[in-house]
This record gives structure tokens, sequence and C-alpha cells, in this order.
């Protein structure tokens, strides 16, 4: 077999998004997870209120790096359109019943599941002890970003422009690995959970053409999981 290192212009959508996305997911992990950075936080904030500010900035690393820097780099570079990376709503209708459905199961799922110690130690991220409205509306707000830059790096970009090019399955493929790799760090638990969940959303992106259903239930596991553990942890409370 001879190798064929031609070039193939059809190829560059596919090419800059996996190039892109890697080296996004990469450059917001690592100055996300810098101890030297981290301890910038701790020394000039007192212990609850670097928390807070601490992971409001691990979020929006993920927002430039994750959906933000890819997107605008994709848009730029090839002929895809907003619509084709499914920023679009369009079949919506079917996206809210999927939101409601899945919303509401994994709402009722965290409840119990939060109760878990092994999940306590880890949700929510902010470490804090007394969440009042402030501490509240500045998490739920990184979130939202965070998940929307996330959403769209997975399901958007990495999903539907390797739909475009390789077909469904091939697509599903390539986004469980990476979705279940970038997951390791976070346990075993978490990094199965991605194959079923990540099928999921994978199937309901592509028949909608949207990430909005994606999107929205994501926000709803992470939201109702960092209040259901504040409500079952007795070292934490709202206040």
């Amino acid at each position: 077999m001879h190798p064929n290192y031609s070039w193939n212009p059809e190829d560059a959508g596919v090419t800059i998004t996996i190039l892109s996305v890697s080296i996004g997911f990469a450059t917001y992990w690592f100055l996300a997870s810098s101890e030297k950075i981290k301890s910038l936080f701790f020394n000039k904030y007192t212990t609850q209120k670097a928390w807070v500010v601490y992971v409001f900035f691990q979020k929006m690393m993920g927002v430039l790096f994750m959906g933000t820097i890819p997107g605008i780099i994709l848009l730029l570079k090839s002929n895809y359109t907003l619509a084709d990376i499914g920023l679009t709503t369009a079949n919506y209708k079917e996206s809210l019943m999927y939101i409601f459905a899945i919303g509401s199961l994994i709402a009722v799922i965290n409840f119990f599941v939060s109760k878990n110690p092994f999940n306590l130690a880890m949700y929510p991220q902010m470490r804090v002890k007394e969440w009042n409205k402030k501490r509240i509306i500045i998490n739920s707000i990184g979130w939202a970003m965070y998940l929307f830059s996330y959403e769209l790096m997975y399901r958007g970009l990495l999903l539907m422009v390797c739909y475009h090019s390789f077909g469904f399955w091939p697509a599903v493929a390539i986004n469980l690995c990476f979705y279940s790799a970038t997951h390791i760090a976070k346990g075993l638990r978490e990094t199965i959970g991605t194959f079923p969940y990540g099928l999921l959303l994978c199937y309901i992106t592509i028949s909608t053409g949207s990430i909005f259903a994606a999107y929205f239930t994501h926000l709803i596991l992470a939201l109702s999981n960092d209040y259901f553990s504040v409500y079952h942890n007795p070292k934490m409370k709202f206040v």
C-alpha cells in the first residue's frame, strides 16, 4: 500500500475542528488545574472568597478555550455556519420535550445520588460553607457559560463536523472517545457514565440539529447536583 499525503480541501473543516478542540481543551485543562495559578487566588483572598473566584476563573478558561476560540477558528476558516454546528432553534419543540423529560429524570436521580460521600467530596466545586444569594448566582452563571462552551465544543463542533464528514457512527465513536477520556480524572464512575449519557446527547443533537437540548439537560444536571450536594452536606448550608 502506498500512503497518500495529498491534501483534500474537503477535509479542512474536520481537521481544523479536531486540532483546535484538542489544543483548546489541553490549554484549558493545564490552566485550570495549575497549582501555581490556584495559589495566586488563595494567597490573595480569604479561603471562602478564593474558592468562589478561583472556580469561576476555571470556568471562564473553559468558555474561552473549549468552545469560543475553536468555534471562531472553524467559522473563519471554513464554510460552516452557526446552524451547521448546532446553534439553531430549529426543531425547538422536540428539544423542549427532551429537556423536560431528561431534565426531570436527572433532577430526581441527583437528589439521591448527591448524598453519596464520594459525590459530596467533589461537589460543589466551590467548597464554601455558606451559600448566600450572591454565591448561588455566581456559581449558576459560571456553570451556564461554561456548559454552553462545553456543549458547543463536544456536541456542536466535534460531533456535528465529524457527522458531516464521516457519518453518524464514526462521529459518535470519536465523540465518546474524547468525552470519556476527558473525564478520567474525575474517576471511574463518571468515566463510565459518559458512554450512555454521551450517546444519548449525540443522538438528540443530530436528531434535532441543535445543541440546546444537550446544553440545558447538562445544565440541569450540574446545578441540581451542586445544590442538592449543598443540601445534603452537613458542613454546608444555604443562608
